[in-house]
């Protein structure tokens, strides 16, 4: 994978502009080791061989985007809770509701699974072009924020670790 043609400066100035306000000290820690391991952690993304796991419910919560899936989910325990009063009158009735209930779970379900994946995707595929801001610096901003896990058969590394944990297999913290 290709070195990046800027400085670590540079760098922490792409993810203050992505949070929009200064980097505290863990934000720091995280970008200098996600910085000084930036290759093979591109790279591994790049290959396959480092997965980005999302956390699709903190991703809703910050990227408005992501939150369609809670729709179905909604949906499918107002409907649910509808089908309870109606097993009074005819159960035949509250069964067709109960499955349309459960129809609206799956749908949420995949729903979400399937934001993840294009969430995943889009950043990958902006690892490999080398667009830094949307790529290398947004998976580093993504991690801080505590929305993505970095995993790999050496290791796995989840805020508040140090990103260089996927590759090491050590776990450590940042104080």
């Amino acid at each position: 994978m290709t070195e990046l043609n800027m400085s670590l400066d540079d760098f922490k100035s792409i993810l203050t502009d992505l949070f929009g306000q200064p980097l505290n000290d863990k934000a720091e820690v995280a970008a200098q080791d996600f910085w000084q391991n930036v290759s093979a952690i591109s790279e591994g993304v790049s290959q396959g061989s480092i997965a980005i796991n999302v956390d699709v419910l903190s991703l809703a919560r910050a990227f408005p985007e992501y939150k369609t899936y809670q729709v179905w989910k909604g949906l499918a325990i107002l409907v649910f809770v509808l089908a309870l009063p109606i097993f009074i009158f005819s159960w035949q009735i509250a069964l067709g509701i109960l499955v349309a209930s459960a129809v609206c779970h799956a749908v949420g379900n995949m729903q979400r699974r399937v934001t993840g994946q294009r969430f995943v995707s889009d950043i990958q595929a902006a690892i490999t072009a080398g667009d830094v801001s949307k790529g290398i610096a947004n998976l580093c901003a993504q991690y801080i924020a505590g929305n993505v896990q970095l995993a790999s058969s050496l290791g796995q590394a989840h805020w508040p670790q140090r990103p260089s944990d996927v590759l090491t297999g050590k776990r450590s913290l940042i104080q």
